[in-house]
């Protein structure tokens, strides 16, 4: 026989309070007072009480989920803006549903409509590579908020939290420069995103800028081990580049892993530039140069708009661009030829 559940009215009668004070701590309102709050949630422990969710949920017509859709879990920049997005869930007192697509437009969409059967509130999503432009349209026809972020199909029509990566990029192409570097390759992941088009755009537009040489640009699988094989192809390229810009710090750690495969010091024989600055960066040998892009802002930020989103669905809509930081380490070394 399942035991019954202890309810609101058992924890006020233990704690020696209102029904009306434990609810207050529930929901963690700042109007209780430090000692009643810290006495009442040791009985909710005591005697391991949960929140009805399913009654909250019929009395406020909310299931007080929002969905996540990344497309993947190779990157852990995603892992550090899932951090962002359930900080800011988490004082709003929603559960955070995290789903991985893959980086495949299907899938993205069997997890939008299994989201919908749960009856999420809203969703934060990154769109696959090859998500139709119509998809917000269609989301925002199923009565379903949605913020894109990091990446963005459509023409600016839901609300938008990301990077500043053709201002980023720039600034590694200008730091590469003043090294003396002038054939410089770009490292780049195979799917066409709006992130990809806008670091490339952040690429022609930093090479015109600064008179340096397009060295070329190679794609590779985002795994560390095809970065690795990449580094064949870059050491290959007929123009002979000194540099590399990398799509993100994966790329640039495999691809420096690859170089010291191929007997060549990364920051020494070639310069090595990444994009996101992941804990990682500080990891790898020699230290990565990285262009910091603080995902976990990027998630607080795209958490917020959908807050403001649910509460008020008429507001204009708004977007949120990360500045871009560079953060110099070894492995942009000087040009030594």
């Amino acid at each position: 026989m399942t035991a019954k559940r202890p309810t609101l009215e058992d924890i006020a009668l233990v704690a020696g309070v209102s029904r009306a004070t434990v609810s207050l701590v529930v929901r963690q309102s700042p109007l209780v007072a430090e000692r009643t709050r810290l006495r009442v949630e040791q009985v909710m422990a005591d005697l391991d009480y949960v929140r009805d969710i399913g009654a909250a949920r019929l009395r406020n017509n909310s299931s007080r989920t929002v969905g996540v859709i990344v497309p993947n879990l190779v990157n852990s920049f995603f892992t550090e803006f899932l951090t962002g997005v359930e900080q800011v869930m988490r004082q709003q007192d929603r559960v955070v549903l995290l789903a991985n697509s893959e980086d495949d437009p299907q899938r993205q969409d069997e997890i939008l409509q299994r989201f919908r059967g749960h009856g999420v509130d809203g969703v934060i999503l990154c769109p696959a590579a090859g998500t139709d432009v119509a998809l917000p349209g269609r989301m925002q026809r199923w009565g379903l908020p949605v913020v894109q972020a990091l990446r963005e199909v459509g023409q600016q029509e839901t609300d938008y939290a990301g990077a500043d990566y053709i201002a980023g990029v720039g600034m590694a192409l200008r730091h590469l420069v003043g090294l003396g570097h002038r054939r410089i390759a770009f490292l780049s992941v195979r799917a066409m995103t709006s992130a990809k088009a806008e670091r490339l755009k952040g690429f022609s537009r930093g090479i015109a800028e600064t008179g340096a040489l397009d060295a070329g640009i190679v794609e590779a699988d985002l795994t560390w081990e095809g970065a690795a094989h990449a580094a064949n192809a870059v050491l290959s390229l007929p123009s002979r580049p000194t540099a590399v810009l990398c799509f993100n710090d994966v790329l640039a750690a495999g691809l420096m892993l690859g170089l010291r495969r191929a007997d060549r010091q990364p920051g020494r024989d070639m310069a090595v530039v990444g994009l996101d600055d992941l804990p990682l960066a500080e990891l790898t040998y020699p230290p990565m140069t990285s262009v910091a892009m603080c995902p976990a802002r990027i998630g607080t930020e795209a958490a917020r708009m959908l807050a403001r989103r649910l509460a008020s669905p008429a507001l204009p809509l708004e977007r949120f661009i990360q500045p871009a930081r560079l953060i110099k380490r070894e492995s942009s070394g000087p040009r030594m030829d």
